[in-house]
């Protein structure tokens, strides 16, 4: 695979264009077109965007782009190429406003095996999934609670999480961000094909009184089932938010 660095709507981003179409994508401008248009129009300066299963950065990158030096990103990735490549992207667009971590989030504080996929989208700390093959790391594992409390973090706007089925563990760990800021939105995906429940995570969003949407226009809300992979969750309509 050859990495070089490539233009796309958040400045530079060091990637494989050949790894996937998926790769590709992001550089012609096609990839999760709802999802970042989204981030376009939630983003203001001054705000924190925290981004969980940064993979290449593509999201987390523009972030820092949108937010013009102000506010901050957060950037949790655990596997340590990818880190890596981000931290390419960063530097080539002189962000100061990013800071990644080299870490998984989760529902505890630990050292979790890392299943590394046969893409690098694909690593995931679930065990035994076909998109993995069997080598596995060692990584570092923390709850979004505990981490934001040790930056002196307060204030969170939007959290993207892609996390390879393991997204009510990330949520469990990061209870009292979402109880504590009630403006945030979660743009998330989730994995049912994976074995895990669309459901259950529907149920605890609900829980703490989020409203759930479709991420694509006109944004209508959606229906709990297990066949939800994609969702927008706040506590206000979209187009209704404070500073929106």
């Amino acid at each position: 695979m050859t990495h070089q660095l490539h233009q796309y709507l958040g400045g530079k981003i060091f990637l494989d264009i050949d790894e996937s179409p998926m790769m590709r994508a992001r550089i012609e401008g096609t990839y999760e077109p709802f999802k970042t248009r989204m981030i376009q129009r939630l983003l203001q300066p001054g705000m924190t965007y925290v981004d969980i299963g940064t993979n290449k950065g593509y999201f987390a990158v523009l972030a820092a782009r949108l937010l013009h030096g102000t506010g901050q990103v957060l950037a949790f990735e655990p596997e340590p190429w990818n880190c890596r490549c981000v931290r390419h992207s960063i530097d080539a667009n002189a962000y100061a406003n990013i800071r990644l971590f080299e870490l998984a989030v989760g529902d505890a504080n630990k050292v979790a095996s890392l299943h590394l996929g046969n893409k690098s989208g694909w690593h995931s700390i679930l065990p035994n999934l076909p998109q993995c093959g069997r080598d596995t790391i060692e990584v570092q594992q923390r709850c979004l609670d505990s981490i934001l409390d040790e930056l002196e973090v307060t204030q969170v706007d939007v959290v993207k999480i892609d996390v390879e089925g393991v997204e009510l563990r990330v949520l469990d760990g990061a209870r009292e961000t979402l109880t504590r800021n009630s403006d945030i939105v979660l743009l998330m995906d989730l994995h049912p094909y994976l074995g895990t429940s669309s459901i259950a995570v529907c149920d605890f969003l609900q829980d703490l009184g989020f409203q759930l949407y479709e991420m694509n226009p006109p944004h209508r809300s959606l229906a709990v089932s297990e066949g939800i992979t994609v969702l927008y969750a706040a506590r206000r309509a979209p187009g209704t938010r404070r500073n929106e």
